[in-house]
């Protein structure tokens, strides 16, 4: 269950081995979306496992890392801030024109498929019920 205050974000991030809904409760939600291609993977710059062993290694699918699950699913992309774009520029070219997005209202289920890059910011105050399975 999540609870937010007016304009919170939940910084982007993608569910490796679980599928996920998200139903809003109360209050309005952004959620935002991209697919786990190794392009998009890349574009949004996850935190590299702690031993890296190749380049390979960091920029494939978070729905298949096994090795070092931490936090290499948390992008360290703020998908709501148009101030990233000299910072992380692939983040601009190769993920937003693969990316979704749509407003929560009271009320309505998102499913999230494993592995989907994914972020959330509350537009008001809102309380929403994830369920992972």
């Amino acid at each position: 269950m999540y609870s937010c205050s007016g304009s919170e974000r939940a910084s982007g991030r993608a569910l490796p081995h679980a599928d996920l809904l998200e139903a809003q409760v109360v209050g309005r939600k952004t959620v935002w979306l991209a697919p786990p291609t190794p392009g998009v993977t890349n574009a949004m710059y996850p935190f590299p496992p702690t031993s890296v062993k190749s380049e390979t290694e960091r920029t494939r699918n978070p729905a298949a890392n096994l090795l070092a699950p931490s936090m290499t699913n948390t992008a360290q992309v703020d998908v709501f801030s148009y101030q990233n774009k000299n910072k992380f520029p692939f983040f601009w070219r190769d993920a937003v024109p693969e990316a979704l997005s749509t407003t929560l209202e009271p009320g309505d289920v998102l499913f999230f498929p494993p592995g989907w890059w994914h972020a959330m910011k509350s537009e008001e105050t809102s309380f929403s019920v994830s369920i992972w399975f």
